[in-house]
């Protein structure tokens, strides 16, 4: 690797999504490596295989040390599960539950403390509540800054079930507003046309791991006396995330961007307040640090147990070299593809430093051609693609669909729903697998132009 060429100098990456992009960025146009890691355990592998690469004599790319898996000739899964976590992370992982047997600490523990700590340094928060789970951590969230029976919550229809969920749970009502094109996040504006007497707070969901509009949203807020909650499941570690709202959640699951071996997520906030709330809340209306005394009426069985975030701390080291992996990916999507968006009408996203790319969309603009493309790459290549999310908040058969959703409309999350297409993108994949996706879409778009 060449070591003299002029290099970005005094950059310290501190593993936000801006510093990824700008990394990523770097990767793919060849610029030397000459960023400071800051040091958290988030961060650990990153800095270790930049470190790597700088005292290299390799003329192997960056790009293909950061990418050494090869091409599954079969097809291209969508989420393979068996590659959720590098062989490395599943032998950290596996070290992490043998000493949980160990000790036999499976709820309680140290591991919990240090889990809540480490998050709150990488992501530069005051305080983190860890949860049995991102929908009760939403749950939590939302009870923590005053949500209610007979509420209204305002929210994106084009979510995953777990946030209108979230919002029933507090026996509060969803109200569903409109969003922005063509990043499908909540739009400030209709968000204020949706506010009533009984409104109570604002939902916004980081679609596809893009920033919302948090600024605008904080704005509405505020004029209203609103509480607002960012649902950022998809996007830990994106700038901006917990800056203007009350409390931000995010999800562990093994399908996100930092997935465990199990369910669990978190509350993260800058109020000491809010964090109060949230151990209560999340552990049966306990005083915190006084099991068996009440100071809440109702608690959920949520505290994130010690199992959990023991595997939690040996995986968090992989955090940002994951993210990097995904960004990159992302670029050469958008690389390859955005000619055919000069040709097509089809949306290619923008590389834009606040998104954690948990999944990459395209948007076709001609009625049917989405579903064409789809049947074309899976039949002639074996790839998988998939839609978030097939079914709307207000079109599912539930119910109270009638009473709830009953002539709502929402025109530019319906046009979006019903033309996007989501292109394989995990940390776990191969540039092969990546270019084979790329070629099946071209040459099933190749009739269109």
């Amino acid at each position: 690797m060449e070591k003299d060429q002029a290099a970005v100098a005094g950059r310290t990456l501190t593993g936000d999504s801006a510093s990824i992009h700008e990394l990523a960025q770097g990767v793919l146009d060849g610029v030397p490596l000459r960023f400071r890691v800051r040091e958290t355990l988030a961060n650990q592998e990153l800095a270790k295989t930049l470190e790597a690469l700088r005292h290299s004599e390799s003329d192997t790319s960056v790009l293909r040390t950061l990418f050494p898996g090869s091409l599954d000739t079969t097809g291209v899964a969508f989420l393979p599960k068996d590659r959720l976590l590098s062989p490395e992370e599943k032998s950290a992982a596996a070290t992490a539950f043998a000493g949980v047997l160990d000790s036999g600490d499976f709820t309680s523990g140290p591991a919990v403390d240090s889990f809540e700590g480490a998050l709150s340094e990488f992501l530069g928060a005051a305080h983190t509540v860890a949860t049995g789970s991102g929908t009760d951590a939403l749950i939590i969230a939302l009870r923590a800054v005053g949500v209610g029976p007979g509420d209204q919550v305002i929210l994106p229809a084009n979510s995953f079930a777990a946030t209108e969920n979230a919002v029933f749970a507090c026996g509060a009502e969803p109200v569903l507003a409109d969003v922005t094109l063509p990043d499908g996040n909540l739009d400030p504006a209709s968000v204020e046309e949706h506010i009533t007497a009984r409104t109570a707070a604002i939902l916004p969901v980081h679609l596809y791991g893009r920033l919302a509009d948090m600024a605008g949203l904080r704005a509405v807020a505020d004029r209203h006396r609103l509480g607002l909650v960012e649902d950022a499941c998809q996007a830990i570690g994106v700038t901006g995330v917990g800056q203007y709202s009350d409390a931000a959640v995010l999800s562990f699951n093994p399908y996100k961007n930092f997935g465990l071996c199990g369910k669990s997520g978190a509350v993260v906030t800058g109020s000491a307040e809010i964090a109060e709330r949230c151990r209560v809340l999340s552990y049966h209306g306990f005083v915190p640090g006084q099991k068996n005394i009440k100071c809440e009426t109702f608690g959920l069985n949520s505290r994130i147990d010690n199992t959990m975030a023991a595997i939690g701390l040996a995986l968090l080291p992989w955090l940002s070299l994951r993210a990097l992996r995904r960004t990159c990916l992302a670029k050469r999507y958008i690389d390859a593809l955005s000619p055919l968006a000069r040709q097509l009408p089809l949306d290619v996203p923008t590389f834009v430093p606040d998104h954690a790319w948990h999944l990459f969309p395209l948007v076709f603009h001609e009625d049917g051609l989405r579903d064409t493309v789809r049947t074309r790459v899976s039949r002639s290549s074996g790839v998988e693609t998939d839609v978030y999310y097939p079914v709307l908040t207000h079109q599912h058969e539930t119910p109270l669909r009638e009473k709830l959703f009953g002539g709502v409309s929402l025109p530019r999350t319906e046009q979006l729903n019903a033309h996007v297409l989501h292109l394989p993108l995990h940390a776990g994949m191969s540039l092969g697998e990546q270019d084979r996706v790329i070629d099946a879409l071209h040459d099933a778009l190749r009739a269109q132009t």
